[in-house]
C-alpha cells in the first residue's frame, strides 16, 4: 500500500475481529515509528553543532518552502496532539512526493515576529513551523540513533 492510500484509507475503527496480530508486525511498526521527528532538536550533539542548527532555523535551513501551523488558542491538549498527528502525516506524504521536511518548534518562540508577517486571526496561536524542500546531499547529516525497542516498549501477553 502506498503512503497516500494508507493516509486516505486510515480511519478510527471501533470494531475488531479476534484475528491475532503478530508480534513481528507490531515490532516492525513500533521500531520504525521510533524514527518519528523531533521538532525540539534534542539530539545529543556537541554544543557547537546544536547552536549552528538553532541559528539555521531562522533561514528554514535554506528550504524554498515553509509551513507555519496554527491552532486555536482555546483548544486543549488533545487537539494539540491531533495537530502533531496531522503534521506527521504531512511529513510522510511529503516523503512520498520525494521531498524532505524539518519540523521546527523554534518558530513558536518567536510567534509575535512571525505574526507580523503572516497576520493570523487573534484566536490562533503558532504551533510550529516546518521547512519543506528537496534535500541538499552536500550538507553533512548525522542521523542519531534510537533506543532499542525492548527499552521503550513492553509487550504483555494476555
Amino acid at each position: 500500500m502506498d503512503a497516500y492510500e494508507a493516509v486516505t484509507s486510515r480511519r478510527a475503527v471501533r470494531g475488531f475481529t479476534d484475528q491475532p496480530v503478530s508480534k513481528e508486525v507490531l515490532e516492525r511498526v513500533l521500531s520504525a515509528a521510533a524514527w518519528s521527528p523531533s521538532g525540539s532538536n534534542l539530539q545529543p550533539w556537541d554544543w557547537e553543532a546544536r547552536q549552528r542548527a538553532a541559528i539555521a532555523n531562522w533561514d528554514c535551513f535554506g528550504a524554498p518552502a515553509a509551513l507555519f501551523c496554527y491552532i486555536d488558542r482555546d483548544l486543549g491538549r488533545p487537539q494539540w496532539a491531533d495537530l502533531g498527528m496531522y503534521l506527521q502525516t504531512v511529513m510522510l506524504l511529503l516523503r512520498a512526493e520525494g521531498l524532505h521536511s524539518c519540523p521546527q518548534m523554534a518558530w513558536s518562540q518567536v510567534r509575535k515576529t512571525v505574526a507580523e508577517i503572516v497576520a493570523p486571526p487573534d484566536e490562533l496561536i503558532l504551533f510550529c513551523g516546518m521547512s519543506i524542500g528537496y534535500e541538499d546531499a552536500t550538507v553533512p547529516y548525522i542521523r542519531t540513533g534510537r533506543a532499542p525497542l525492548d527499552e521503550t516498549v513492553m509487550f504483555i501477553d494476555g
